[in-house]
């Protein structure tokens, strides 16, 4: 017995890819729930150029984490995350932690890798919840 789609995960990295991804989640009347990962590497490197004088990195992560809340907020969805650390394993726990029936996510966003993106690829290889990847 097949079991219905009702509740999905769509990762967002505010591409426009991503957005495809969101937007063919929407069509399809599911619930939503979004969820953008910083990821740790990505903070560490541009820590020195984007912080404000005197702000250490913890404090210029939660920055970085209320300006990303903000911005999900435009996003019809039953609920909106934002987690720190490496895009892959986050997308596959919060899957877990929420219970969704299915993953939709875009096969890459920012990053032009040749044919599927890596957190794309790790998410396939290693979700338990089903994955769609919209092109």
């Amino acid at each position: 017995m097949t079991k219905k789609i009702e509740k999905v995960l769509v990762p967002l990295d505010f591409s426009k890819k991503a957005e495809d991804a969101y937007e063919f989640a929407k069509k399809q009347g599911w619930e939503i729930i979004v969820l953008h990962v910083l990821e740790e590497g990505l903070l560490e490197r541009i820590y020195p150029f984007f912080s404000t004088p005197g702000l250490d990195f913890e404090e210029f992560t939660e920055e970085r984490r209320k300006q990303v809340e903000k911005e999900l907020e435009k996003y019809d969805a039953v609920k909106r995350i934002v987690k720190v650390g490496k895009c892959w394993k986050e997308i596959v726990k919060t899957a877990e932690e929420e219970d969704v029936d299915l993953i939709v996510m875009t096969k890459r966003g920012t990053a032009e890798e040749v044919i599927l993106g890596s957190c794309a690829e790790r998410v396939v290889r290693h979700a338990t919840k089903p994955v769609i990847i919209v092109p």
